[in-house]
This record gives structure tokens, sequence and C-alpha cells, in this order.
């Protein structure tokens, strides 16, 4: 079976969660079937891949396209355009000009290359298989989601013949907010690097650290982590809470964290290495996500599985595979302070929480996820 994979990112050119599910899937997924990713041909990809990459021309026809040379959002090599949809519309343009039509299968994912998938799927009469790892009410925080994304969303959850979501959370969203067929949908979760899966036992002595890792979006709830940070450090003064990430609410945390009088206990790292997340997963008590919509999260499951335990919001996707978790309202700042203080002050829970989170968190393979995603392959 042929499968044309319409990607967008790809380490290590790459800036979240989608590239790193890009390679880690499909790698293991072109073992089997014949995958050909597309992705923008830009600086930065590696020469070689464990499946077959074609890289989309961007400064192809670009005369004909009418990208205007004083356009001012950075595009791709050589190219810039007004803003970032105008980017988007160009790309899946294209995709469909230099697409390939000897294929069984077109698997999109994301409303990034959702245009391109439905062109594709009507020109050559190709069933079409969509990933949903996000929505725009998920990237929003559901605060002035931008209709333009949402109707593109909602003409690729339409077209698809098969939908893959990553959550059950996912699932229940496209049926309540895009009216999806639940007789298309597919829920597979996603796996972590194969680093984290034996990761030894850490030590639960105290190293006075709160983790937040990943983007500082509205989506993932920085400012419940500044509030909460704010009840604990009432009570102990010398712990630490630490931003792993950047992000556009960057800034505004920052400005937030002065207001509060908390800047000797909130540290920003930036972006960081893989060796240095792995790093503070291991280094911290406790990680903290008090995502206000977030359809997975991946790196609570990579946290727990360097043994540190986890505190997430009811809207986190993953919580809904979970045990070993406290959760909460993302807003309830109150209730996840006092989880963090039960942690700090009990060895114990620490322990528990830490040992039997790192042994759950072991079942979210690649290998299961690519499994399941090509049982919906041959379910079409």
């Amino acid at each position: 079976m042929r499968i044309s994979v319409i990607g967008w990112e790809l380490p290590p050119a790459f800036s979240g969660g989608l590239g790193v599910h890009t390679i880690n899937i499909f790698s293991i997924i072109n073992k089997i079937f014949d995958v050909t990713l597309y992705i923008p041909d830009v600086s930065g990809l590696y020469p070689y891949y464990p499946f077959r990459v074609k890289r989309v021309k961007t400064n192809y026809k670009i005369n004909e396209k009418n990208i205007r040379n004083e356009s001012y959002y950075t595009g791709f090599d050589g190219i810039k355009f007004h803003d970032f949809n105008e980017k988007i519309k160009y790309y899946n343009e294209m995709v469909v000009d230099q697409f390939d039509p000897e294929t069984d299968i077109i698997h999109c994912h994301d409303w990034i290359t959702f245009e391109a998938g439905i062109e594709l799927k009507e020109r050559y009469n190709k069933p079409l298989v969509i990933t949903v790892h996000s929505t725009e009410i998920d990237r929003s925080g559901n605060f002035f989601p931008q209709k333009y994304i949402m109707d593109i969303e909602r003409r690729g959850i339409k077209y698809a013949d098969r939908i893959i979501a990553v959550s059950e959370y996912t699932q229940k969203m496209i049926i309540k907010y895009y009216n999806a067929d639940p007789k298309k949908i597919y829920v597979v979760h996603n796996g972590i690097d194969n680093t984290f899966i034996n990761m030894p036992q850490k030590s639960y002595d105290l190293y006075r650290n709160i983790l937040y890792f990943g983007r500082i979006t509205t989506q993932k709830g920085p400012r419940f982590f500044l509030d909460a940070a704010y009840r604990v450090i009432k009570k102990f003064p010398d712990i630490k809470f630490t931003f792993a990430g950047t992000g556009d609410q960057e800034p505004e945390m920052r400005r937030i964290t002065g207001e509060l009088g908390i800047n000797r206990n909130v540290i920003f790292r930036g972006f960081v290495s893989f060796n240095e997340q792995i790093y503070y997963y291991k280094n911290s008590d406790v990680f903290l996500l008090p995502a206000v919509s977030e359809p997975f999260g991946m790196s609570v499951i990579e946290a727990m599985s360097t043994g540190t335990p986890a505190i997430i919001s009811y809207t986190t996707g993953v919580g809904e595979a979970l045990h070993n978790v406290f959760r909460s309202d993302y807003w309830d700042t109150e209730l996840l302070s006092e989880y963090i203080i039960s942690m700090l002050l009990h060895r114990g829970l620490r322990e528990t929480m830490g040992i039997n989170g790192q042994i759950e968190a072991r079942k979210f393979t690649w290998e299961s996820a690519a499994i399941k995603t090509m049982e919906v392959y041959r379910s079409i």
C-alpha cells in the first residue's frame, strides 16, 4: 500500500509536536507500507530519512502565484507573505502542483494541509485520511478562534474518509464543534521517544523545582501556572518554577511574574535541547500542565516516564488514559497549589506517584500508534 503524507514540519526543521509525531510514526509505518512524505523544501532538513521525502519546491511558479516581494511575513527561503494564512495557501497549491498521483491513500495532518488533501482527493479520486492533532478552538484557548481556520478544518473533517483523533477529548471536540461523523473517527494516542521508555528510577529527594515544559501559549495555561506558583511560594519561598520553552505569551508571563513579585522564583529557560529536556524532567519535583485545552499532551507522559509526578487539567486529553496523575480544572489554582504543596511535603507521595506513573507511561509507544494507524488505512 502506498501512502502519500502531506506534512508541514520535520525534525530538525520543526517547532512542535507535529514534527515529532511525523518522524516517529512514519519511520515505523514505512517498514510495512510505502510512505512518501511531502514537506516544504527549506534549509535545515536532514539529507536522508527512514522514508521517502518529497521536498516541495516553494519558489515554483512564484510569478504565476502573484506573491509580492513587498510582503512582510517571514515565509519560505527567499519568499515573504502578507500573513501566515497566505503562506499556508501557497504551500497547499505547490503540493497540488507537484503531487504524484500514483498512490493509494492521502494522509493530511491538521488544517495546514487540508486544502491540498481535499483538492487531491477530488482530482484523483483517492481516499483521504486526516489526523486532527489540535483544533483552532484548542489553539486559541476558545478565545476568539479564527473563523477562516475553522472553516478549513470543517471542510477537511467533512471530506475525509477517515479521521484520526489523538484523544477521545479531541474526538468529542470535533463532533461537537465541527459536526464530524462519529463513524469515521478513530482514536490513536501518541507515543513517546524510545529514549524515555527505559529511564532509570530517579531520586525523590527534593529538587525544589516545579516544571512547565512546552510552548508558552494561552492554550497551555501558563497564567495558571504562575497563579499556582504565587500560592506555593507564599509557603515555600525557596521553591523555583521553571518555564522550559518559548511562545507568544512569554513577554506577558514575564510581566505578570513581575507584578506578582516572584521574579526570584520564576525561571524562563527558553528553548531547550532534547538532552536538556530530559534533565529538567528528571530534576523537578512536579510537572504541571494547567492547559486550557490540550488535545493530547505528549510532555505529560515524557515527564512521567522519567519518574516525575504530573499534575494536569481535566482539559488535557492524555488524562483520559492515565490513573497516576492528579487532575484539576485549569482555573482552580487553589487546588493546583494544594497538590503541589502535598507533593513537596510528602516524599512517599512523590515516590508512589512517580514510580507508578513511570510504569504507566511505558504503554505509550510509537509502535502501538503506528499499528493502529495502519489499521485505519486497512479499514478503507
